[in-house]
């Protein structure tokens, strides 16, 4: 069974970030960190709960029925003080990602896609996540790989995944070789720039890879640092 179309923005790229055969992600941690926070955004601009204008976010409603992450973070943003831009608050959910990113997986488990082991290492909590259900992921990568190889068309949801891929440079989950991967990437950077994809779709995406960027340059200097 496809459960593709049930499945939201978040839940699709965290499927795609998931190893299929082991308890790890394909993609770095600052990766996704951002990627996380940065879909849960477009998600949410995507049910009009938030409004995005010259790079700010504006809360339009203060619950969304998505996940609880989608409303925490939602309710976060509305009862802010302060207008932020899309990077700051990438930024400022990224440091809590690790809680977000549990509530999504339990929506994943309760969908039957995933499983959850719950752990605990001297006295605290953690939780090993597994897939289970590999054609829903699979159909995923061959609906990417079908719109770079043939040139289709991707609907709102689709290009929304499709920058998510190029902005946490998930080119090894949908490519097969160095040949596919290096072509894949050159396609996603056109698609990225016309106009298949939405204006604020765009602003989140652009602002996603900033974020990334700078937890990348942040943790680098940290272990030259450390190994100093």
């Amino acid at each position: 069974m496809n459960q593709n179309d049930s499945l939201n923005l978040t839940e699709k790229f965290i499927l795609l970030a998931m190893h299929p055969d082991k308890v790890r992600y394909k993609i770095s941690d600052q990766a996704l960190n951002a990627g996380l926070i940065g879909a849960i955004l477009l998600d949410l601009t995507k049910e009009d709960k938030l409004l995005i204008s010259n790079k700010i976010l504006r809360a339009k409603s203060s619950y969304s029925t998505l996940s609880a992450a989608h409303n925490q973070i939602l309710s976060i943003i509305q009862q802010s003080e302060k207008e932020k831009e899309i990077k700051k608050w990438i930024q400022k959910f990224s440091m809590k990602s690790g809680t977000y990113r549990k509530q999504v997986l339990e929506g994943l488990k309760d969908k039957g896609l995933i499983k959850i082991e719950y752990k605990k290492f001297l006295f605290i909590p953690y939780i090993k996540a597994y897939l289970i259900q590999k054609n829903e992921r699979l159909n995923l990568i061959t609906q990417i790989r079908e719109i770079l190889i043939y040139s289709k068309k991707p609907d709102t949801e689709m290009a929304s995944l499709l920058g998510m891929v190029e902005a946490c440079k998930m080119y090894s989950i949908i490519g097969r070789d160095r040949n596919e991967r290096k072509d894949f990437q050159k396609k996603l950077k056109e698609i990225i720039k016309s106009d298949l994809i939405a204006s604020w779709v765009d602003q989140v995406i652009k602002e996603m890879q900033a974020a990334i960027t700078a937890a990348v340059m942040v943790s680098t200097i940290a272990a030259t640092s450390a190994s100093r």
